[in-house]
């Protein structure tokens, strides 16, 4: 649903090393708190490939790529 309250979103998508692909989408407020979730999103995705919650391989290929986007202009 589009609604003025939402005019950003943030968008995802990521492979995995075992080929699996993940995409989603997450609406925000406005652009500060988009641009917030998206780096913590991507600090996480780090954390599980090189940080404590690493397995034995990465589980994500490089780059991830995770965007904030304004729904009326399509740019960021």
């Amino acid at each position: 649903m589009l609604t003025a309250a939402m005019p950003y979103v943030m968008l995802w998508l990521f492979m995995t090393t075992t080929g699996g692909l993940t995409s989603g989408s997450v609406d925000f407020p406005n652009k500060d708190a988009c641009e917030a979730a998206r780096k913590e999103f991507g600090a996480m995705l780090i954390s599980l490939n090189e940080g404590d919650l690493k397995s034995e391989r990465p589980m994500f290929l490089n780059p991830p790529e995770i965007r904030c986007i304004q729904r009326t202009t399509g740019k960021p």
